[in-house]
């Protein structure tokens, strides 16, 4: 019973160490994408070594996970593309206000070697500009504008006439 004892400490002690080791590598705003939900929604680990939901502001990727639809057009796609450019990185990480949403999720923008990843992902034809909500609109005018772009080169979510609507995406007019 002692030796089980030591060693919890001893396990305790270690992840102590390891997790104020880990808080020293980052800044501030920085944290680690531990995974990819799906195109739009992150889980991220904090300087804390705490793992949390991340929800990206302006952007609206087609459905992979939800419990109530199917899997939409593009969706694999965009959770694909997030996971190969974000899993594993060290990001910057800017907060919305407010910082979390109805779900208690954090809201943001995240920036990978000074791009925007929301911004990429709409340039990239993988979401669409949605969820516009004050003050959360810092840079509405750069997606609006990424947004136009790749509707007027087809760009995957925009390949598809009447896919891409005001509520979301219409798998109706896909098949």
């Amino acid at each position: 019973m002692l030796g089980l004892f030591i060693f919890t400490d001893a396990e305790e002690l270690l992840k102590e160490i390891t997790d104020s080791l880990f808080a020293q590598k980052l800044q501030a705003n920085e944290v680690i994408v531990e995974r990819v939900v799906d195109g739009d929604t992150l889980v991220i680990k904090n300087a804390s070594g705490e793992e949390e939901r991340v929800r990206l502001l302006l952007v609206d990727t087609p459905e992979s996970v939800h419990p109530n639809k199917p899997v939409q057009l593009f969706a694999k796609e965009a959770s694909s593309f997030a996971k190969e450019k974000l899993e594993g990185e060290k990001v910057k990480l800017e907060l919305g206000n407010p910082e979390t949403d109805k779900y208690d999720r954090l809201l943001g923008y995240v920036w990978i070697d000074d791009v925007n990843f929301n911004q990429l992902l709409i340039e990239e034809g993988y979401a669409r500009v949605a969820y516009i909500y004050e003050p959360n609109t810092k840079y509405l005018d750069e997606f609006q504008d990424a947004q136009v772009e790749a509707k007027e080169d087809k760009v995957k979510i925009w390949s598809i006439n009447g896919y891409v609507t005001e509520n979301g995406f219409d798998m109706s007019v896909a098949e």
